[in-house]
């Protein structure tokens, strides 16, 4: 797994839900939570993230969600679910 590359996209998403005041309350507490738990998991070394589809999946549904109405938020997802199916995830 590259964590420099999941932790430069996850710097990405924080950066832009701290400086867009458009994302829907309930959209940013979404990604936050995501994040959150994205930045848990390649923080421990016994974590395998390995099939974790779950997580996957509900990157690709949030970036559904934000695809109208926040393209660069949405370009940002997309990046971090693509990373993490090259990972095997």
């Amino acid at each position: 797994m590259d964590k420099q590359q999941m932790a430069e996209i996850l710097y990405e998403i924080r950066t832009e839900l701290a400086g867009n005041e458009k994302i829907e309350h309930h959209q940013r507490q979404l990604m936050e939570a995501l994040a959150g738990e994205i930045e848990e998991r390649i923080g421990s070394p016994e974590v395998d993230m390995s099939g974790d589809q779950f997580l996957l999946t509900r990157l690709k549904d949030l970036a559904k969600d934000f695809e109208a109405e926040h393209p660069k938020f949405t370009n940002i997802v997309g990046r971090l679910s693509d990373l993490l199916a090259r990972m095997g995830i």
